[in-house]
């Protein structure tokens, strides 16, 4: 095989087990981009193959074609995912009067500059380094213990799949409720992991599933148009059309306790949620890189405008579910909508769909991680291998789909104990390295930058470490 040739299947290996894996709250994956991607690779490297090997220019191969509106659409994409259906639920932690909503804006603003300035500081990095992936970039500035940052993503990439399992347990039982089919939410999940979840994750050609990108986006703003319809119109309020329909634990129900929750530590809990809902910062090199004519300062137009309509959208998903359900708004609200809404009725369609089929994508993350943790070789990963693990994979995440009934907990504890290293303390680490090898050539003001994002990172920590410990043992914090 020519240099060329193995110059395409490294990036190729490293887009799949470096960048290639997205949570749903941050977590969404793209394959119509990866798709797009790879013939643009393929492309390049079949023209490149007629030249003379020397003559590769591995930056002139993957120059960035992205305008700044096709980065803002797909950042906000992978941002915006069913992770933040969850969100209304960490307002009802500390608060069940329409006063929570100060402290709870004031917090989805505050973290989304933060997440925001962070995930500017990887593509930042990126640039510094010449690093064209998140574990590229480690290995450059802080050298050793790459597998920690790999084991970490895998982790997360596991953590998307087991809400994913939640939710599609979840939607499928209301879905067959509103066809007049009662079955136990144990039963709907064992259903759609045996006849949906499991034959997908068997497929070999991902490009099948890149439609449901654009699907999943779409179906989420649906969903939020709807929560925003119901709570205004009184559907589920005393004597509305729904109010009946629902169990005592759904209903909505209010008290007296706004603004003043916020000294509660439950009010952590939200906080460690948009860890999750603002996680997508192992994909900021490949935004930088797939940028054109890439520089920093069209990166932070890029990066400041969708993290922007992130918050937007995150701050009308927590308003519209608690202002109407109060504190039981429930840890996957769409839970909390009557089986005879129809218009709640397609957003759980929607977004079943749109999970069901990007399932793999974050599942083969975790699937691949594991196997080059375990350092199997690819030539000894043959399907009875891959298979066998995926069983296991698949029996172990539906165990812990069933086990676990409130997707707001999982979003805030893992969130909390995984997000942090990936958004707060790599970051730091490998800035903090990037500055160090430039030696005397480090300015003042990146010095004190430094400075400032270590201070900053052991906030995180502290912050996603209590949020922990409250989700966990709510009753030992009280």
């Amino acid at each position: 095989m020519s240099s060329t040739k193995s110059l395409f299947l490294n990036l190729i290996q490293r887009d799949q087990t470096d960048d290639g894996v997205q949570l749903y709250g941050a977590v969404t994956f793209d394959t119509a981009e990866m798709a797009e991607r790879c013939d643009e690779l393929n492309s390049q490297f079949a023209d490149a193959d007629d030249k003379n090997d020397d003559d590769v220019d591995k930056d002139a191969v993957v120059e960035g074609t992205a305008s700044i509106p096709n980065e803002i659409f797909n950042m906000f994409k992978n941002l915006v995912g069913a992770g933040v259906l969850g969100l209304p639920s960490g307002v009802a932690a500390f608060g069940n009067s329409r006063g929570a909503l100060c402290p709870t804006i004031l917090i989805l603003i505050i973290m989304g500059f933060i997440f925001g300035y962070y995930f500017l500081l990887v593509g930042r990095i990126c640039q510094m380094t010449n690093t064209r992936s998140y574990r590229e970039a480690w290995e450059t500035t802080v050298g050793r213990g790459a597998w920690i940052v790999a084991l970490n993503t895998a982790l997360m990439a596991g953590l998307g799949n087991l809400a994913y399992s939640m939710i599609l347990a979840d939607t499928s039982r209301s879905l067959l409720s509103s066809a007049g089919l009662d079955f136990s939410r144990t039963t709907c999940l064992i259903g759609v992991t045996v006849i949906v979840l499991f034959p997908i994750c068997l497929v070999r050609n991902l490009e099948m599933l890149a439609p449901f990108s654009i699907v999943g986006l779409a179906g989420m703003l649906f969903t939020v148009i709807v929560m925003v319809i119901r709570c205004k119109d009184g559907s589920y309020t005393a004597g509305g059309r729904y109010a009946n329909d629902l169990p005592p634990e759904l209903r909505p129900s209010f008290g007296s306790v706004g603004a003043s929750g916020a000294a509660n530590p439950q009010i952590l809990l939200l906080v460690c949620m948009t860890f999750q809902a603002y996680f997508a910062h192992y994909n900021a090199p490949r935004y930088y890189h797939e940028l054109k004519k890439k520089n920093v300062p069209r990166f932070t137009i890029a990066v400041a405008s969708s993290f922007t309509l992130a918050m937007a959208t995150y701050a009308a998903v927590a308003a519209a579910g608690f202002l109407t359900f109060g504190k039981n708004a429930d840890g996957f609200i769409l839970n909390n909508y009557s089986t005879e809404d129809a218009l709640a009725g397609l957003c759980r369609f929607a977004i079943a769909m749109s999970l069901a089929f990007t399932y793999p994508l974050p599942f083969l993350g975790v699937r691949d991680g594991i196997l080059d943790l375990l350092q199997i070789p690819l030539p000894e990963r043959t399907p009875a291998v891959s298979n066998t693990l995926t069983i296991c994979m698949h029996l172990a995440f539906t165990g812990l789909a069933n086990r676990f009934r409130d997707l707001g907990l999982v979003n805030a504890v893992g969130g909390g104990a995984l997000g942090t290293c990936v958004v707060f303390v790599y970051p730091t680490m490998m800035y903090r390295g990037a500055i160090r090898n430039m030696g005397r050539e480090a300015t003042d003001s990146q010095h004190r930058e430094a400075f400032a994002v270590l201070i900053l990172m052991w906030i995180g920590i502290v912050i996603g470490s209590i949020g922990v410990v409250v989700g966990i043992f709510p009753d030992l914090i009280s």
